[in-house]
């Protein structure tokens, strides 16, 4: 059985994929993240089953434990956005940026359902960068 906590390592031979079991796909989406009761929006660049990579204004703690709610379009129109239900996920790893950003990967816990919708984000975007 594979172990899905592999902790993260800094080294100049590190590539990010090294330790994932899932594909990321890049997006570029909104999310809402909860951390220490604090809520804020963040910007999602890539996306996978097993985990996302965000840009937020503020820091999270790695190994801290964070709720993410998702975004998908609207069965009705496609440019109106519908929230998702929350999924819980764990920090991985949170750096500051040059930009006065932080930039966050996350490994998703728990069971995946379709109502995370993340899913459907994935195969949304996956038709869109084989186009």
């Amino acid at each position: 059985m594979r172990n899905h906590e592999v902790r993260f390592v800094d080294s100049k031979h590190y590539r990010g994929d090294c330790r994932r079991y899932h594909k990321r796909f890049p997006v570029v989406l909104p999310a809402t993240l909860q951390y220490n009761e604090n809520e804020g929006v963040v910007k999602v660049l890539d996306i996978s089953m097993g985990g996302c990579k965000m840009i937020a204004n503020n820091h999270c703690s790695p190994h801290a434990k964070i709720s993410m709610t998702f975004y998908t379009p609207s069965e009705a129109n496609a440019e109106e956005l519908v929230a998702c239900s929350p999924i819980h996920a764990l920090v991985v790893r949170s750096h500051h940026t040059a930009n006065d950003h932080y930039i966050i990967n996350v490994d998703f816990r728990g069971a995946l359902f379709h109502e995370h919708g993340i899913e459907q984000l994935i195969e949304i975007h996956k038709h869109q960068t084989h186009q």
